[in-house]
Protein backbone atom coordinates (compact mmCIF):
# COMPACT_ATOMS: atom_id res chain seq x y z
CA UNK A 1 0.00 0.00 0.00
CA UNK A 2 1.38 3.36 -0.78
CA UNK A 3 1.16 6.33 1.57
CA UNK A 4 -0.80 9.35 0.76
CA UNK A 5 1.79 12.12 -0.05
CA UNK A 6 0.84 15.99 -0.09
CA UNK A 7 0.40 17.70 -3.30
CA UNK A 8 1.56 20.88 -3.41
CA UNK A 9 0.37 23.80 -6.10
CA UNK A 10 2.35 24.12 -9.27
CA UNK A 11 3.53 27.92 -8.93
CA UNK A 12 5.16 29.54 -12.14
CA UNK A 13 8.66 30.32 -11.51
CA UNK A 14 7.75 33.65 -13.58
CA UNK A 15 4.55 35.54 -12.17
CA UNK A 16 4.56 38.98 -13.86
CA UNK A 17 3.68 42.02 -12.00
CA UNK A 18 1.23 44.01 -14.13
CA UNK A 19 1.61 47.54 -11.97
CA UNK A 20 6.05 46.93 -12.80
CA UNK A 21 5.07 45.84 -16.30
CA UNK A 22 3.50 48.53 -17.30
CA UNK A 23 5.43 51.20 -15.66
CA UNK A 24 8.49 49.08 -16.84
CA UNK A 25 7.07 49.11 -20.20
CA UNK A 26 6.82 52.87 -20.98
CA UNK A 27 10.34 53.44 -19.21
CA UNK A 28 12.02 51.05 -21.37
CA UNK A 29 10.95 52.38 -24.85
CA UNK A 30 11.46 55.75 -23.74
CA UNK A 31 14.98 54.99 -22.42
CA UNK A 32 15.44 52.82 -25.97
CA UNK A 33 14.35 55.52 -27.94
CA UNK A 34 16.17 58.25 -26.62
CA UNK A 35 19.67 57.32 -27.92
CA UNK A 36 18.33 56.50 -31.13
CA UNK A 37 17.85 60.16 -33.29
CA UNK A 38 15.83 62.30 -31.02
CA UNK A 39 17.58 65.23 -30.50
CA UNK A 40 18.85 65.92 -27.71
CA UNK A 41 19.90 69.41 -27.26
CA UNK A 42 19.38 72.91 -29.51
CA UNK A 43 22.40 74.38 -29.74
CA UNK A 44 22.23 78.06 -30.90
CA UNK A 45 24.05 79.95 -33.30
CA UNK A 46 27.69 81.67 -32.74
CA UNK A 47 27.84 84.26 -35.82
CA UNK A 48 31.13 85.56 -34.45
CA UNK A 49 32.55 82.08 -35.02
CA UNK A 50 30.86 80.86 -37.96
CA UNK A 51 28.67 78.52 -36.10
CA UNK A 52 25.19 77.39 -37.37
CA UNK A 53 22.37 76.40 -34.88
CA UNK A 54 22.19 73.01 -34.43
CA UNK A 55 19.90 70.47 -33.09
CA UNK A 56 22.13 67.41 -31.62
CA UNK A 57 21.12 63.97 -30.96
CA UNK A 58 23.00 61.15 -29.26
CA UNK A 59 25.64 60.59 -32.14
CA UNK A 60 26.40 64.12 -32.52
CA UNK A 61 27.11 63.94 -28.66
CA UNK A 62 29.03 61.27 -29.11
CA UNK A 63 30.90 62.65 -31.87
CA UNK A 64 31.80 66.20 -30.33
CA UNK A 65 32.43 64.79 -26.47
CA UNK A 66 35.22 62.38 -28.74
CA UNK A 67 36.69 64.24 -31.24
CA UNK A 68 38.09 67.06 -29.06
CA UNK A 69 36.09 69.94 -31.01
CA UNK A 70 34.34 71.08 -27.63
CA UNK A 71 35.59 71.28 -24.05
CA UNK A 72 35.00 68.32 -22.29
CA UNK A 73 35.08 66.02 -19.45
CA UNK A 74 35.63 62.26 -18.49
CA UNK A 75 31.72 61.65 -17.77
CA UNK A 76 30.78 63.20 -20.95
CA UNK A 77 33.04 61.65 -23.10
CA UNK A 78 32.29 57.86 -21.06
CA UNK A 79 28.40 58.86 -21.33
CA UNK A 80 27.96 59.79 -24.80
CA UNK A 81 30.63 56.88 -25.62
CA UNK A 82 29.63 53.25 -23.74
CA UNK A 83 28.39 54.05 -20.40
CA UNK A 84 25.11 55.39 -20.83
CA UNK A 85 24.25 52.51 -22.90
CA UNK A 86 25.35 50.13 -20.64
CA UNK A 87 23.15 51.84 -17.69
CA UNK A 88 20.29 52.15 -20.08
CA UNK A 89 20.77 47.89 -20.52
CA UNK A 90 21.62 47.07 -17.26
CA UNK A 91 18.20 48.97 -15.77
CA UNK A 92 16.28 47.53 -18.31
CA UNK A 93 17.37 43.79 -17.96
CA UNK A 94 17.47 44.50 -13.97
CA UNK A 95 13.62 45.85 -14.05
CA UNK A 96 12.32 43.46 -16.41
CA UNK A 97 14.51 40.29 -14.47
CA UNK A 98 12.77 41.94 -10.82
CA UNK A 99 9.26 42.33 -12.45
CA UNK A 100 9.34 38.45 -13.51
CA UNK A 101 11.05 36.83 -10.95
CA UNK A 102 9.80 39.18 -7.91
CA UNK A 103 12.87 39.11 -6.11
CA UNK A 104 13.63 42.11 -4.33
CA UNK A 105 17.57 42.13 -4.53
CA UNK A 106 16.78 42.53 -8.59
CA UNK A 107 14.80 45.70 -7.93
CA UNK A 108 17.49 46.98 -5.46
CA UNK A 109 19.93 46.66 -8.57
CA UNK A 110 17.18 48.20 -11.01
CA UNK A 111 16.72 50.97 -8.55
CA UNK A 112 20.36 51.41 -8.22
CA UNK A 113 21.06 51.57 -11.82
CA UNK A 114 18.54 53.70 -13.10
CA UNK A 115 19.40 56.22 -9.96
CA UNK A 116 22.87 55.99 -11.65
CA UNK A 117 21.81 56.53 -14.89
CA UNK A 118 20.08 59.78 -14.16
CA UNK A 119 22.73 61.28 -11.86
CA UNK A 120 25.90 60.17 -14.32
CA UNK A 121 22.95 61.75 -17.21
CA UNK A 122 22.67 65.08 -15.73
CA UNK A 123 26.21 65.48 -15.54
CA UNK A 124 27.23 64.46 -18.83
CA UNK A 125 24.65 66.90 -19.95
CA UNK A 126 26.05 69.31 -17.42
CA UNK A 127 30.15 68.60 -19.21
CA UNK A 128 32.46 71.27 -18.15
CA UNK A 129 29.54 73.82 -17.01
CA UNK A 130 28.89 75.08 -13.84
CA UNK A 131 25.68 74.89 -12.25
CA UNK A 132 24.68 78.45 -13.17
CA UNK A 133 25.63 78.13 -17.14
CA UNK A 134 24.05 74.70 -17.54
CA UNK A 135 20.72 76.28 -15.82
CA UNK A 136 20.29 78.80 -18.64
CA UNK A 137 21.04 75.92 -21.15
CA UNK A 138 18.07 73.98 -19.67
CA UNK A 139 15.68 75.26 -21.95
CA UNK A 140 17.99 74.50 -24.95
CA UNK A 141 16.84 70.13 -24.02
CA UNK A 142 14.84 68.59 -25.84
CA UNK A 143 12.74 65.07 -26.12
CA UNK A 144 16.14 62.96 -26.38
CA UNK A 145 17.16 64.42 -22.83
CA UNK A 146 13.33 64.25 -21.60
CA UNK A 147 12.81 61.23 -22.77
CA UNK A 148 15.79 59.62 -20.68
CA UNK A 149 15.26 61.19 -17.37
CA UNK A 150 11.80 60.18 -17.61
CA UNK A 151 12.52 56.16 -18.81
CA UNK A 152 15.02 56.32 -15.78
CA UNK A 153 12.65 57.47 -13.48
CA UNK A 154 9.77 55.33 -14.69
CA UNK A 155 12.29 52.24 -14.48
CA UNK A 156 13.31 53.06 -10.79
CA UNK A 157 9.84 52.98 -10.14
CA UNK A 158 9.18 50.00 -11.20
CA UNK A 159 11.94 48.52 -9.64
CA UNK A 160 10.91 49.68 -6.33
CA UNK A 161 7.22 48.22 -6.89
CA UNK A 162 8.70 45.17 -7.86
CA UNK A 163 6.81 42.62 -4.32
CA UNK A 164 9.15 39.56 -3.43
CA UNK A 165 7.30 36.40 -4.31
CA UNK A 166 7.82 33.54 -2.49
CA UNK A 167 9.24 30.62 -4.74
Amino acid sequence: MTTPTAITPNRPALALSLRSAVIGGTGTVLLLISPLGLTWLAAKAVPAAHIPAQNLDYADLHHLTSSGLAPTNWVQQNYFSWLGWLLIILTVLATAAAALLGRRVLGIVGITTAALGLVLGLFAAKGVLTWSAFSHQVPDLRAGAYFLVVGFLLLLIASALTPERSS
